[in-house]
Formats: structure tokens, sequence, C-alpha cells
């Protein structure tokens, strides 16, 4: 089993900022350890970044948050990205669409893709979507994803185990 981890829009909006929240910042230290293990291990991490422009469907949704080039669209620097990470800028709900991120996961050999980030029931349960119908494996650790809305987080997690037979497994257990 030859493994990734992904760290999906863990940026100042989306913890800290307009569409932050206490959930959010409170996955913050499970994805750091999970990280710092996956580093030891030599496991790949890719970050998926959302970083908009004022024409992207998701500003009739949402308005404006995490612009390109904006403060909002970084990483939080708590889980600043490391010379051997990746970073891929998105600007859907899930990183598959029209990103490299395929093509990465392809050239790296990953058969099992571990999501961590925000939010559990919108960007990790999209991506979730998109790696099972490409045919990976697909863990979440619930202690490393969050949603604004608790009842949101574990339905997402319930439908995600049925659904896709995505392995929800705490994040001290993943590695």
């Amino acid at each position: 089993m030859r493994k990734a981890i992904i760290v999906a829009d863990m940026l100042h909006d989306f913890v800290t900022g307009k569409l932050g929240s206490v959930r959010a910042r409170k996955i913050v230290p499970n994805i750091a350890n999970l990280l710092k293990k996956a580093r030891q291990q030599g496991i790949p991490i890719i970050y998926l970044r959302d970083s908009h422009t004022p024409t992207d469907r998701e500003m009739k949704i949402w308005g404006e948050h995490a612009m390109k080039g904006t403060e909002g669209s970084e990483i939080i620097p708590e889980l600043k990205p490391e010379k051997n990470d990746i970073v891929i800028e998105k600007r859907w709900y899930g990183g598959f669409a029209n990103t490299d991120l395929p093509e990465i996961l392809k050239k790296m050999g990953i058969d099992t893709v571990i999501f961590t980030g925000v939010s559990t029931d919108i960007c990790i349960q999209n991506d979730v979507a998109l790696a099972y119908f490409s045919g990976y494996k697909t863990i979440v650790p619930p202690d490393c994803t969050a949603s604004i809305d608790e009842d949101a987080h574990e339905y997402a997690l319930k439908y995600m185990k049925n659904i896709y037979g995505t392995e929800i497994i705490s994040s001290d257990k993943v590695l």
C-alpha cells in the first residue's frame, strides 16, 4: 500500500478568517502530528489550496473567499508546507477537478489517499468521491477534519463510509 496525505484548505479564510471556525482551529494540532509522522515515514504530503478568482462559480454561493494572491488563500503557519511537500491550487470543491493532482498521484504510484482538512461535508467529501471514482482507497481521520456544523461533519463521515467504503479511523491509527 502506497499512501499520500492530502491537506485540504487549511487556509486563513477557513481556519481563522471569514469562514473559519473553532472546529477548524481544533484540528490543527492533530493534522500537525499526522504530518510529522508522515514525513518521518517518507509519505508524500499534498496541500490543496483554494485560490479563487472573482468569476469562480463558488463566489455566488459563498461570497468572496480564499481569493488568489490574498492572505485568505494562504496555508496557516502552523501547517506550513515543507521543502518536499506539494501545493496545488484549486478553484473547485474537489482537488481532482482541473488540477495536476490525478497525474501526481499516478506518477507517485499512490493507491491510498488520507484526507485531512476542511470542510468535511464539502471539499473533503467531494475529494473522497473523486478519489473513489478514480480507483483510490480512501481514509479520513475524523479528528483531522472539521465542518462548521458538527451534524454536517458526522453525516459526511457516515456518508463517505457507507457510499465510498472510506475507512474512518483516528489519526493515531492511520500510519
